[in-house]
């Protein structure tokens, strides 16, 4: 892991969080122009709002924590594996 201890590392995670937070942001429109009806909402969707939290989720962390979000944390006995 030590490979994405670098500035070029660090940004490259961070782009590609700022590329997944775009992707969220589209199937977001999309979704919003598919003008669903309540309680009608079909495979497409819930495809869509799926794919948009995930992406979202993911896109925020990349851009929060980049080549950090590989850190290590220290975890006290009483949660450790036995």
């Amino acid at each position: 892991m030590e490979r994405w201890r670098t500035r070029r590392a660090d940004r490259g995670l961070r782009l590609v969080g700022l590329v997944l937070l775009a992707v969220a942001g589209v199937t977001l429109r999309w979704l919003y122009l598919l003008h669903v009806p309540p309680q009608s909402a079909g495979l497409l969707a819930y495809g869509l709002g799926a794919i948009a939290y995930v992406a979202t989720s993911c896109g925020a962390a990349l851009v929060i924590l980049g080549r950090h979000l590989f850190d290590e944390v220290a975890v006290s006995a009483r949660w450790r594996r036995r």
